[in-house]
């Protein structure tokens, strides 16, 4: 039986602003990755596509970024890598949301790392020369593309510093030692440049609160500490994997965002902090890097319904991340492999992706929305209309045993709901002459790599030939149908399956 929604457009009517809060940060894995030229290409596509604002990564200050060490007890600083990275990043319209992090060798005070490529994650041996670091790394910065540009970006303490394989012992003092230094530092060289934190994990916390987030508020206010911007990443499970991606992982309810944005929203506001940005700087379906559930269709319309209804909550939410050319846990096995990507190893679009460039076809005034749909209206006068059926996780879910056996197959697709299609009746008046409607569409069977890689038997090795193949099944369904508008309202049905998509952009033209 299909679920039938109905909307009614006046589609003369005066809308609401629409803030697109959901495009103004992404994240990446670490700054060295960004050197590599097919990590460079997956940015350039997205940037291409449906551009981002800001980007941030972790790393800046590990080994393979070169920009620390010491030789005879002084300090030597590199920037040529650093520079590399910005440019190309500022080059195609993205700015850095600079992560302060992690501790460069030789002046790291211990030898704890994380991931698999070796980030120190211990305070610092020297305390002046870390604040020193950071001094020199701003001035640079602000020498090469100017002050006006660097006061645009953002400066956040260190990563997730609550969790101890990021942190040494998870040692909330040491931090605010770490963040009062840091962001003392930044502000003495320019007091309008953007520094905050905390970072932290929410993935086992408790809903609507931020690890870390009344205590760190609370010693800001106390010391009187420099915050611009307040964050944290809000990964909607329990029981987070483990960094390779392994371990019992559950999810919680669909609303499980909107308790996460408006519970920091009253953190900040019992602490006198309302005041701050929100930019919470990591989010996905689940915070492991092989979560097999990342490359199926229901990232597409999870990503949709939750921005969506995260609106006005948040100043960002930085999707986790654009490219699977990411090494915490080494490169995965295969093309798909549970990865945070938008795009996978090979460049190939993700469910996720398309996700987002829904999100970037919306115009810039809500005319109305509903449970799962949202009109809105462009500048030029089209009106877009986009509609989703989403499914989320059923109990099953919860047993990683469960997602194992159906790892490479459309079992996968076993553990959410299981719902029937969804039939949209649109109604729309104030429409002169003809219409031209574009359709875009998303589902299983349109755009969805996922699916097409499983039809062809989910080849550990994908030849050259099939690339090309998945390359065109990749790609989202357009299609194009001119009418006279002479009936009003114009009434016109859509159907949208499980895990779909779709989107409708209604213009006058003066053509049939």
């Amino acid at each position: 039986m299909l679920n039938n929604d109905e909307i009614t457009i006046d589609c003369g009517k005066a809308g609401e602003p629409l803030k697109p809060y959901w495009r103004v940060c992404v994240g990446g894995g670490r700054v060295g990755e960004a050197l590599r030229t097919d990590f460079q290409k997956h940015l350039e596509l997205v940037q291409h596509e449906m551009p981002f604002d800001y980007l941030r990564m972790h790393g800046l200050f590990h080994e393979d970024m070169m920009i620390y060490r010491e030789e005879a007890g002084q300090p030597i600083l590199n920037w040529q890598y650093v520079d590399l990275v910005y440019d190309h990043w500022l080059s195609i319209g993205i700015r850095p949301f600079v992560e302060l992090g992690f501790m460069p060798y030789d002046l790291a005070s211990g030898e704890q790392t994380v991931f698999w490529w070796k980030g120190n994650v211990t305070p610092p041996n020297n305390w002046e020369r870390w604040e020193w670091l950071i001094q020199q790394f701003v001035r640079h910065v602000i020498e090469r593309y100017g002050l006006d540009e660097v006061r645009r970006w953002y400066f956040e303490v260190w990563n997730e510093p609550n969790y101890p394989p990021f942190w040494k012992d998870a040692d909330f003092e040491a931090y605010m030692e770490l963040y009062e230094r840091t962001a003392r530092a930044i502000k003495q060289i320019d007091s309008a440049l953007k520094v905050g934190g905390p970072a932290s994990t929410g993935s086992s916390g408790v809903p609507g609160q931020a690890p870390w987030g009344k205590e760190f508020l609370a010693a800001c206010r106390e010391r009187n500490l420099p915050i611009d911007f307040f964050s944290t990443h809000p990964y909607p499970t329990f029981h987070p994997a483990d960094l390779e991606g392994n371990g019992y992982m559950t999810w919680d309810g669909p609303d499980r965002l909107l308790v996460d944005l408006t519970g920091y929203e009253k953190t900040l506001a019992e602490a006198g902090y309302s005041h701050l940005e929100k930019h919470y700087t990591e989010w996905s379906s689940s915070p492991s890097p092989r979560d097999p559930t990342h490359d199926t269709a229901f990232l597409a319309p999870f990503i949709v319904q939750n921005n969506w209804c995260g609106q006005g909550h948040a100043d960002s939410l930085s999707f986790w991340v654009v490219s699977d050319i990411f090494e915490e846990g080494r490169l995965g096995d295969t093309p798909f492999h549970g990865g945070f990507g938008l795009v996978n190893t090979q460049g190939l679009k993700k469910p996720s992706y398309h996700g987002y460039w829904f999100l970037s076809r919306l115009g810039e005034e809500v005319l109305d929305s509903g449970d799962s749909f949202a009109v809105t209206r462009h500048a030029s006068g089209i009106i877009s209309i986009l509609m989703w059926n989403y499914c989320h996780y059923t109990a099953e879910s919860n047993d990683s045993r469960t997602i194992e056996k159906a790892v490479g197959s459309r079992q996968l697709y076993d553990i959410f709901e299981q719902k029937p299609e969804k039939l949209f009746t649109l109604r729309l008046s104030g429409l002169q002459g003809n219409v031209r409607i574009q359709t875009t569409r998303f589902d299983r069977e349109h755009g969805s790599v996922l699916d097409a890689w499983l039809d062809m038997g989910a080849p550990d090795h994908i030849r050259r030939e099939d690339l090309a193949v998945l390359r065109q099944k990749m790609e989202l369904e357009v299609t194009v149908q001119r009418l006279s508008a002479r009936s009003d309202p114009l009434t016109r049905t859509c159907t949208v399956q499980p895990h779909g998509v779709t989107l409708l952009d209604i213009s006058e033209s003066i053509f049939l």
